[in-house]
């Protein structure tokens, strides 16, 4: 089972989470992950690596821009809306 909520309803999913373990057969565990929402990126390295422009918010995800790579994909995505997904080169399509 998995909850995604906001910071400050913490302690409201814990409880939650802690009467519901006894409706399932077996050691339920509860975790709070490191990571940021949907993403593959811990939480407090999140916040530092939006400012620097290294990640680009898209939808319910990010996308990375690594420091190496053609420079025409790194063009296209610095100079692309931030709605739209990433520009793909021939080799892609």
């Amino acid at each position: 089972m998995s909850i995604h909520t906001k910071l400050q309803n913490k302690e409201y999913v814990i409880e939650a989470l802690r009467r519901a373990k006894v409706k399932f057969p077996g050691c339920q565990k509860i975790h709070i992950s490191k990571k940021w929402g949907f993403t593959k990126f811990n939480a407090d390295e999140f916040e530092n690596m939006v400012a620097e422009k290294r990640l680009i918010p898209d939808g319910c995800g990010v996308i990375y821009i690594p420091n190496c790579g053609p420079l025409d994909k790194w063009w296209a995505l610095r100079s692309r809306e931030p709605w739209r997904r990433p520009l793909l080169t021939r080799a892609h399509q």
